[in-house]
């Protein structure tokens, strides 16, 4: 019976000891599983930077509108459009397709500040230049200034009431080169020409009709 007790008295103290090491370590355990779990539920917040990407729209310049003019387009020597009509803070971008090209500013508004492309650039080459004071921006090519080579930027409140200001204009036919009744009267001289040779064809080949009366006709 003594030992009996004794070994009962051992085995109890060996369980005391034994729960209060595991409710020592069971905070710890907790309060790592805690520490582990916030760093991977906060490396959540981490995707807040992507609202970094919201840079983006300052490509638009300060919110204006951007206008693209040609610089000799396929060789010839012209601005394509020759004209163009935007709003005080929009953008215009020169963009050159043959050689031998500069924009040169000629008469421009009082108080404006623009000094154009003096220099001479070739194919690739793309200048932009953000306008603000209102009036009209006379330029020319230098190099090819005797050729008409010419453009302006007509700045006023509302702009050109388009968009993109690049855009081609819109096909007018009388400006091919001759009025438009020209063409009508060109159009009918070449047909009434194609009709009479064919009605001269038809005659050599086919001779009168059969119901045309000649001298010796046999009835």
């Amino acid at each position: 019976m003594k030992t009996a007790s004794g070994v009962s008295a051992a085995a109890a103290a060996a369980g005391a000891a034994g729960s209060s090491a595991a409710a020592q370590d069971a905070p710890a355990l907790q309060e790592g599983g805690n520490e582990s779990g916030g760093n991977q539920s906060g490396g959540g917040n981490e995707s807040g930077a992507g609202n970094e990407s919201g840079a983006g729209n300052q490509s638009g310049g300060g919110g204006g509108t951007t206008h693209e003019v040609v610089v000799g387009p396929g060789g010839d020597l012209v601005f394509d459009p020759a004209e163009v009509t935007i709003a005080p803070g929009d953008t215009v971008r020169w963009v050159w397709d043959s050689d031998n090209h500069n924009i040169a500013p000629g008469s421009t508004p009082d108080g404006a500040e623009w000094e154009g492309h003096p220099e001479i650039a070739n194919s690739g080459t793309e200048y932009t230049h953000t306008f603000e004071t209102t009036g009209t921006f006379e330029y020319v090519c230098e190099p090819h200034v005797a050729s008409g080579m010419e453009g302006s930027v007509v700045v006023q409140e509302g702009g050109g009431g388009g968009g993109g200001g690049g855009a081609a204009a819109e096909f007018d036919p009388h400006n091919i080169g001759v009025p438009m009744q020209k063409h009508y009267i060109g159009a009918a001289t070449f047909l009434a020409i194609f009709a009479t040779i064919g009605f001269t064809f038809y005659l050599l080949k086919y001779g009168e009709s059969a119901n045309t009366s000649y001298p010796n006709k046999k009835d």
